[in-house]
Parts: structure tokens; sequence; C-alpha cells
């Protein structure tokens, strides 16, 4: 079958003057080699009550094609400086395509939408916006899990043992933690909570179980806490000590399974986009002294909690672990 083409607005004069001369819509379609069937619908949808028109019906033609084109939602200057400003703040194309959705009370744009207008658009190859999306990359590296070179922890218990509502996330309070290692001997302590993916950075003292364990009572006490999984490194070798003072069990990772508590293992890669691993803690802001250093901690921990997630419906965390809305500072 040959595809069908629209008719031209030479082939309208012809049919106007075919008209005029009295011929049957038979012989216009004969002599325009065109179905009767093309004829018939043409001088239905344009003519008017003077008669078949072929310059009006050419601009409605024109006009026809211009609504059933796609609309170019980029164009918006509007939705355009979101999606830049979003983007820029490390959010997913995912994540502002589904808050919008929660924000308008309708779909606004397609994540696939604004994957072309950051990787196609002259703007987005010009503005580099590809730098910003998630971990800020052009092409994902796979992370190699961290291997653990000391001795085995006394008293572990495994992940096996953890509760069946902590596993399947349907009960608040069950954390996940890690460290995050950088140059100058420095660390982090990252804490997410499973079901909300809430996230609380603390800089360490220094990368000793006793550091740690601290931190991890100190975080943990005022916020809802059931349960917490590690890995096997020997900054958790304190374990049964914050057991003990926040009264929760304490669950391990199998040796080099890193990915057993994986929701700490991609806030780390969310965590990396603010402070490679190269970078001084000492100098994460230039514009505050050392002293407050933790509060810029706290100022990126801000801004991933008020991150909407698509696995929590594009609900932020702080939404889902306070159960209330949280006010955007934009």
């Amino acid at each position: 079958m040959s595809p069908y083409v629209h008719l031209s607005i030479d082939e309208r004069l012809q049919i106007y003057q075919f008209s005029q001369d009295g011929l049957s819509q038979g012989e216009i379609a004969r002599r325009l080699v065109r179905d009767k069937a093309t004829i018939s619908r043409e001088l239905r949808r344009n003519a008017v009550s003077a008669g078949y028109l072929p310059d009006l019906a050419q601009r409605r033609y024109c006009a026809r094609r211009q609504r059933c084109r796609p609309r170019l939602r980029m164009a918006d200057r509007g939705l355009r400086r979101t999606v830049i400003l979003r983007l820029e703040q490390g959010w997913s194309p995912e994540h502002i395509s589904g808050r919008l959705r929660i924000e308008q009370g309708g779909t606004v744009i397609n994540h696939e939408t604004i994957y072309r207008f950051v990787y196609e658009s002259p703007l987005g190859r010009q503005e580099k916006l590809y730098q910003y999306l998630r971990r800020g990359k052009k092409k994902r590296s796979r992370r190699m899990g961290r291997r653990v070179h000391t001795g085995a922890i006394a008293n572990r218990r495994f992940i096996d043992d953890r509760p069946l509502a902590a596993n399947e996330r349907s009960e608040m309070g069950h954390w996940e933690t890690d460290s995050l290692l950088f140059s100058h001997e420095e660390a982090l302590n990252v804490l997410v909570e499973r079901l909300s993916r809430f996230i609380v950075l603390t800089q360490l003292a220094g990368k000793s179980a006793r550091d740690t364990g601290q931190v991890l009572v100190e975080r943990l006490r005022p916020l809802p806490c059931r349960s917490v999984t590690a890995d096997n490194g020997s900054e958790n070798a304190d374990h049964a000590i914050v057991s003990q003072q926040l009264a929760i069990p304490f669950f391990f990772c199998h040796p080099y399974h890193s990915w057993e508590k994986g929701t700490v293992e991609n806030t780390n890669g969310l965590i990396r986009r603010y402070l490679p691993r190269q970078t001084d803690l000492s100098r994460v802001s230039h514009t505050v002294p050392v002293s407050c250093r933790e509060e810029d901690l706290d100022a990126i921990a801000a801004e991933l909690n008020q991150r909407p997630r698509k696995c929590l419906g594009f609900r932020m965390p702080a939404e889902v672990l306070f159960g209330q809305a949280v006010a955007l500072s934009h």
C-alpha cells in the first residue's frame, strides 16, 4: 500500500476548477489520480455556503496540521526554567516529572522529554546539562565494593534475622549505615532510613569503632529507630554498645555482600555528587568557619531529603518520615 499524500494547493485549485465545470467527484478523482473518497472528504470538510474555495480550504488544512503536531513542552519559558533549576539541584528527570505531576494535578512533561532536552537540544548541549544528571557523569561507571581486610567482628547478627517489616520496608525506623571515605584520612557516617530514604550525614572525628558508635547513638536517639544494618567494616565493632544504648537489634550484611544494604550504597552515590572522594572536608564551605562544617553537611542532607523519589510516589523523604509536607526553598 502506497503512503497517503496530502492534497497540495495546486490540486485544490484543480478541484475548484473541475467543480465549476460541473465534473463529478469520480471524474475529478480520475483526472487527479486520487481516490474518490479523498475528493469527497475534501469537499465535505472544506465547503462553505458559497461553495468550495481553494484558498480557504488550504488555510483550514494548515490550521489542522498545526493543531495535530505535538506541542513543544520545553518551548515554555517558565517550564524550561523550572526544569533547569531542578536539574541543577540534582533532581533526576523522573523526579522532576513526577513532582510536577503532584504539584499540578496531572502530567506536565514526560521524563523522556527532559532527557531529550538535556542531550539533544542546543541549549542542553551548550550548557552541558548532562553534568547534573544523577551522579554528574556522562556515563555510569561501575563502583566496586570496599573489601574488608580486618578480622571478623565478634557476636555478629546477620541480616537473615532482620524482621520482615524491615526487609519489605513496611515499617518506619529501620536504618542502614555506612562510612564514606575521603582523602586526608577523613570520613563521613551516612545513615539512611529504609522506608522513607531519609538521610543523616555526620563527619566522623576518626575512623575507629568508638567514633562511629558515638555518632550512631547521638544521631539515631531522637529519630524513629527499630534496627540498624551495617557492613563488616571494623568501624562497626562496637555494635553491641550501640544496640544496648538504643535498645534495638544491630544486623550485619554477609561479607562482601554490600548490595544487601543497597539503600545506603545508592545514597553514597548521590552524596559523591556533592562531595567527591578528593574533597577536603575541612574546606566543605569557604564562606563559614571550619567549626560550622557540620551545618554544610546538614544542608546537603536537607537538599536530598527534600528531593522527590520515584520509589516514594514522588513524595520527599522528609515528608514520609515526618508525615507532613515540606516547603520548598524555590
